[in-house]
C-alpha cells in the first residue's frame, strides 16, 4: 500500500506568511467571509448576464417591430394599413411606439379620420420632444381644423408661430391661415396670408388672391 502524506500544506498558512503583516485583517476576512463573497460575486454574474439578456431580447423585438412595420407600410393602404398599425400599437417595443404612431396619425389623415389622427398626433406630442413634438403639434392642429374645431386649431397654431424657427415659417403660417378661416377669423387669416407672401413660394399668385379675397369681404 501507498505511504500517505502525513503533512498536508496550509494553504491559508503558507499564504499569510507571504503576505505583508499590515494586510493580514484583511485577508482573514476574505477568507473568513468568503462564502459571502462568493455568493455576491455570482448575484452579479447573474445580474449581468440577465441585464444582457434583457438587451439582447429588447434590440431583437425592436428589430423585428421595425421590420413589421415596414411590411406594413409596403404591402397595406388606407384602412386595412390603419388596422394592422393599432394592432402593432399595443405590443410595440418603446424605442419602436413613436414610429408606429407616427404612421397611424398620417394614415387616419389620410383616411379622414380626423378624431383618430387628432388622438395619435396627441399621443405622438407625449412621447417625443423638440422638433418631432413641433411637427406632432402641427399635425394635431391640422386634424383639429379639418375635423371642424377651427378655433382650437387656431389657438394651437397661434402657440407654434411663436415657436417656430425660420425653416417652419411656410408649413406654421399656411396652417395658421386655414385655421384661422376655419375658425371665421378673417384678420387673424389675412395677417397670415400676408405672412405668407413676403416669402419665396411658389404659389404666390394663390396666396395674392386669398389676400385680396379677405381685402375685399
Amino acid at each position: 500500500m501507498a505511504a500517505t502524506n502525513p503533512v498536508q500544506p496550509d494553504v491559508l498558512a503558507d499564504i499569510e506568511a507571504r503576505t505583508p503583516v499590515s494586510l493580514h485583517p484583511v485577508l482573514e476576512a476574505a477568507f473568513k467571509y468568503r462564502k459571502q463573497l462568493i455568493a455576491a460575486v455570482c448575484v452579479i454574474l447573474v445580474v449581468t448576464v440577465a441585464y444582457a439578456g434583457f438587451k439582447a431580447y429588447n434590440s431583437s423585438a425592436a428589430a423585428t417591430a421595425q421590420e413589421q412595420l415596414g411590411d406594413i407600410m409596403v404591402s397595406s393602404t388606407g384602412a386595412d394599413r390603419l388596422a394592422k398599425l393599432e394592432a402593432m400599437l399595443g405590443g410595440v417595443p418603446s424605442s419602436v411606439l413613436p414610429a408606429v404612431t407616427l404612421e397611424a396619425a398620417q394614415t387616419a389623415m389620410t383616411v379622414g379620420d380626423y378624431a383618430k389622427a387628432e388622438g395619435y398626433w396627441n399621443d405622438l406630442i407625449g412621447m417625443t420632444d423638440g422638433e418631432m413634438r413641433f411637427v406632432a403639434r402641427l399635425g394635431k392642429a391640422k386634424a383639429m381644423t379639418l375635423a371642424g374645431h377651427g378655433a382650437d386649431a387656431l389657438k394651437e397654431m397661434k402657440g407654434l408661430a411663436q415657436e417656430a424657427t425660420e425653416a417652419y415659417t411656410v408649413p406654421v403660417y399656411r396652417q395658421l391661415a386655414l385655421a384661422a378661416e376655419a375658425a371665421g377669423d378673417k384678420a387673424e387669416a389675412l395677417a397670415a396670408y400676408k405672412k405668407l407672401d413676403a416669402e419665396n413660394i411658389g404659389d404666390k399668385p394663390f396666396i395674392e388672391y386669398k389676400i385680396s379675397q379677405l381685402e375685399n369681404e
